[in-house]
């Protein structure tokens, strides 16, 4: 359907969320891949298929600056 390789669509998706996304590479391929997230969007209802994956703290993988006291 967006012909967009799966990071290209997390990176859009937190664009979207208004989150700052900062994708990173060593490979000039997936750096110029990572950069081409404009002049399309997610639709509402993928999107929200997307937010229906979050675990919250049991999904987390890595430390959260969200979730310090």
């Amino acid at each position: 359907q967006y012909s967009k390789d799966p990071a290209q669509i997390l990176v859009r998706w937190s664009l979207q969320r208004g989150f700052v996304p900062l994708p990173k590479s060593s490979q000039p391929e997936r750096i110029i891949s990572n950069g081409q997230v404009f002049g399309w969007s997610i639709e509402p209802t993928d999107m929200a298929k997307l937010d229906a994956l979050d675990r919250g703290k049991e999904g987390a993988v890595t430390w959260n600056p969200v979730d310090v006291d």
